[in-house]
């Protein structure tokens, strides 16, 4: 996935929205994004965006 989003968080970050789309809490999964983003906050459409193309990888 190629995605500045994605490359700017942490591994633990990673991982923890992974599990999130994997339990079907997809909205935490945009939250947890936006929320530890190093950078400005992410746009909500950005982060969705972002979500939707992990879970697709994941086949979630």
């Amino acid at each position: 996935m190629e995605s500045s989003i994605w490359d700017a968080l942490l591994p633990v970050v990673r991982e923890e929205v992974d599990e999130l789309i994997r339990s079907g809490r997809r909205l935490h999964a945009v939250k947890a994004i936006r929320e530890a983003h190093p950078g400005a906050r992410p746009q909500l459409s950005d982060a969705v965006e972002v979500m939707c193309e992990r879970a697709a990888e994941l086949r979630c």
